[in-house]
């Protein structure tokens, strides 16, 4: 797996993005506005400009995450559920280029998504208090996420970047129920957003890089 040796300029350019991005939560915060928007900015640039044969689901993925990164940016409850919005439809589109190489054993299908689910529930079951009139939307959008993180699992191991897709829906998912935590479990911010935003950062740049790598093979 050639993480840092191949698309080296753009993975360097992408690590001034995610440290700038650390940074700017306690230093010229205002920066934010920009450096934010950067991550999915660049990860869709970097799709176009390398991916010979592009998937409109998956950029349309890509672009709805950027807008639920502009969203989240505010701070009301109305912004929140838009965040929100923007991020489930990314989930249903990732979910739908994973199962393009799903693999047809039904049983370990089942056997890959009892864990996801089964943690899905229990963190649902933890923070169900604190939801709210959120209760609906929240248990919507963590059910969309178990099944982005399924449709990874249950793709075909022989696909290039298996491994490092399967990390990149880990980390959203644990990033997202850092944010769930955060915002409905009566925990401090403190440390938390660092932990979110650097999941978050990784989780998206190994799925993009994953599709790409797998399609370039196919290519090949």
């Amino acid at each position: 797996m050639q993480l840092f040796t191949k698309f080296k300029h753009f993975t360097i350019f992408y690590i001034i993005i995610f440290i700038a991005n650390l940074i700017f939560f306690e230093v010229l915060t205002d920066y934010r506005m920009v450096s934010k928007p950067m991550i999915m900015a660049s990860l869709i640039g970097f799709y176009i400009s390398v991916e010979r044969k592009q998937s409109n689901t998956f950029i349309m993925a890509m672009i709805f995450a950027l807008f639920g990164d502009i969203f989240l940016m505010f701070n009301s409850e109305d912004f929140f559920l838009l965040g929100l919005g923007s991020f489930l439809i990314m989930q249903v589109l990732y979910t739908f280029t994973f199962l393009q190489d799903r693999i047809s054993d039904k049983k370990m299908v089942i056997f890959k998504s009892i864990p996801v689910l089964s943690l899905t529930i229990l963190v649902i079951m933890f923070l169900w208090s604190g939801l709210g009139d959120l209760k609906i939307p929240v248990t919507i959008y963590a059910l969309a996420i178990s099944l982005m993180v399924i449709s990874a699992l249950i793709r075909k191991t022989s696909v290039e970047w298996y491994g490092p897709v399967v990390i990149g829906v880990i980390l959203f998912l644990i990033s997202d129920a850092l944010i769930a935590v955060s915002k409905f479990g009566n925990f401090a911010d403190g440390i938390l957003k660092y932990l979110i935003m650097a999941t978050y950062m990784i989780a998206q740049y190994l799925i993009v890089r994953g599709i790409v790598e797998k399609n370039q093979v196919k290519l090949a």
